[in-house]
C-alpha cells in the first residue's frame, strides 16, 4: 500500500509528463512548407533563366547565402563590439570586428583616419543615419534629382508631395543635369549651393551613366561650409576595383550597400572620418536601429 504522499508525488509526476510538449522536428523547408519551397524554387529558376539588368540586384555568392542562412540569425547584439547590451556576444564581436577590418582594407583606408560602421540594414537606412548624424531637423541638403538619375533618399520631393523622409525632416534642394549634355551641371550646382547654403551635399546616383568629379564637389562644399556625403551604393565594387574615381579622397562620409556590385548580402555600410565617427555610430545605434542583422 503506497502512502498518501507517494501517491500524490506519482500523480503530479504523471501530470507533468502528460503536459510536456512534444518535440518539434527540425524539418527542411521542403518538408515543413512545400508551398513556400516551390515558390522559392520558381524564383530561383526565373533568376537563372533570364538576364538581370536591374542595378540594385546581383547574384550573391554561395558562401554569402550560407552566412545568410546561418545561426547568426538567432543572435541579438545591440551595441558595438566590446559594448553590448546582452551577453553571449564574444563571437559576434569577433565577426563584426572582422567585417569592419575587411571593409576598411578593401578600400585601402587608414584605420587611424576612418571608421566603418557595418550595422545599417541597407543603403536607405545608412543614408538616413548620415543625415541624422550630421544635420539638425530643417538643415539644408542637396542631392541629384531622382528624375535625372538621383536616388529617392537624396531629398526627393515633387511639387505636390515630399516623397522621401529626407525631404520631410530636412530642407531639400535638388540639383540637375544639363539638358544639352545630360551631365551634371557643376556650375549650376555651385551657383545653387551658394544661394541655398546647404549643410550637406550628396554626390551619388542610381541611374547616372558617368563618373563623378568628387574634387569639384569638395570645392563647392568648402565654399558653403557643407559636408560632402558620397553615396557609392551603385559603384562600390568599381571603387574597390579602382575602375572609377575614388570618393574617399574628398568626402567626409561615404555610404554604400553591399548587395550590388559587391555581390554580398542585403546590407549597408557607412565610412566616416574619425572627426565625425562618434556622431555616425550614435545615429546608427541607438538613434535609428536596434540590434544589427548579424547574418
Amino acid at each position: 500500500m503506497l502512502s498518501k504522499a507517494a501517491l500524490t508525488s506519482r500523480f503530479f509526476s504523471a501530470t507533468a509528463k502528460a503536459r510536456r510538449p512534444l518535440p518539434i522536428p527540425d524539418l527542411s523547408m521542403k518538408q515543413h512548407d512545400p508551398q513556400l519551397y516551390k515558390l522559392i524554387e520558381q524564383e530561383k529558376m526565373r533568376q537563372f533563366g533570364g538576364i538581370e539588368l536591374i542595378a540594385s540586384e546581383n547574384f550573391a555568392y554561395k558562401y554569402v547565402l550560407e552566412a545568410q542562412g546561418s545561426c547568426l540569425t538567432n543572435k541579438y547584439s545591440e551595441g558595438y563590439p566590446g559594448a553590448r547590451y546582452y551577453g553571449g556576444n564574444e563571437f559576434i564581436d569577433q565577426i563584426e570586428s572582422l567585417c569592419i577590418e575587411r571593409a576598411l582594407r578593401v578600400y585601402g583606408l587608414d584605420p587611424s583616419k576612418w571608421i566603418a560602421n557595418v550595422q545599417p540594414y541597407s543603403g536607405s537606412p545608412a543614408n538616413m543615419a548620415v543625415y541624422t548624424a550630421l544635420l539638425k531637423p530643417g538643415d539644408g541638403l542637396m542631392g541629384l534629382d531622382l528624375t535625372q538619375g538621383g536616388h529617392l533618399t537624396h531629398g526627393f520631393f515633387t511639387e505636390k508631395r515630399k516623397v522621401s523622409a529626407s525631404s520631410v525632416f530636412f530642407n531639400s534642394k535638388q540639383y540637375h543635369v544639363s539638358t544639352d549634355s545630360g551631365l551634371i551641371d557643376y556650375d549650376a550646382l555651385e551657383a545653387s549651393a551658394l544661394e541655398f547654403k546647404p549643410k550637406l551635399i550628396i554626390a551619388g546616383f542610381s541611374a547616372y551613366p558617368r563618373d563623378l568629379d568628387y574634387k569639384r564637389f569638395r570645392d563647392i562644399c568648402d565654399k558653403v561650409g557643407a559636408y560632402l556625403h558620397s553615396d557609392m551604393a551603385h559603384l562600390s565594387g568599381l571603387v574597390a576595383g579602382k575602375q572609377v574615381n575614388d570618393p574617399f579622397e574628398y568626402s567626409d562620409v561615404v555610404s554604400s550597400t553591399t548587395h550590388k556590385t559587391l555581390r554580398g548580402p542585403r546590407s549597408g555600410m557607412i565610412f566616416a572620418r574619425k572627426e565625425i565617427a562618434e556622431q555616425v555610430n550614435f545615429a546608427v545605434f541607438p538613434m535609428l536601429q536596434g540590434g544589427p542583422h548579424n547574418q
